[in-house]
């Protein structure tokens, strides 16, 4: 009997691991937007391979100068508190995505690429890609990303989460500043 892998057990439709570009917790979501941690500047080079363009940063405390200056990577800052998600907060984010995605290559972030990135990831499956809140909620908890279980209100925020009505408000939504 051989031994099963992992990834023989992930569902094909989940963000797919670049373990290999050694970037913390990067996945592909789409062909255009990736997730990950922090990205560090050792990581600059690997995200420029991928064609990144936007960084789209929803840490709080923190930003992205530093690490990428000079590289010609765009950063965009939506900054979104972990214990304080909402629908307003989290559309801010889809929009910045949408705007970023015209321009190429998108990589979302926080700390660790889990809590934060993750809820963004699932409501953009659900509002942009359709897909079901059981299936976006399995990929965010069980996806391999590291969600930390002491964050109830995420679960609970993607509970009460109507879809339909975020991706209404995202099509119908205005380029709304973000803080670079």
């Amino acid at each position: 009997m051989t031994a099963t892998k992992v990834d023989d057990l992930r569902p094909g439709h989940w963000a797919d691991p670049l373990d290999e570009l050694q970037v913390e917790n990067l996945h592909r979501i789409t062909p255009t937007l990736y997730r990950s941690a922090q990205p560090r500047r050792a990581n600059v080079a690997a995200l420029q391979s991928l064609g990144i363009r936007t960084i789209v940063s929803l840490r709080s405390f923190n930003d992205d100068r530093k690490v990428f200056a000079g590289s010609g990577i765009r950063l965009v800052r939506v900054p979104i508190n972990t214990w304080s998600i909402d629908d307003a907060k989290v559309l801010r984010a889809l929009v910045a995505i949408r705007e970023a995605e015209k321009q190429g290559p998108v990589l979302i972030h926080c700390m660790h690429g889990a809590d934060r990135t993750g809820v963004v990831a699932a409501v953009y499956r659900m509002a942009v890609q359709g897909w079901d809140k059981e299936s976006a909620r399995h990929e965010m908890l069980r996806g391999g990303y590291g969600y930390h279980t002491l964050w109830r209100n995420i679960p609970r925020y993607i509970e009460r989460l109507d879809p339909l009505k975020m991706g209404h408000a995202l099509a119908h939504a205005p380029v709304i500043p973000v803080v670079s």
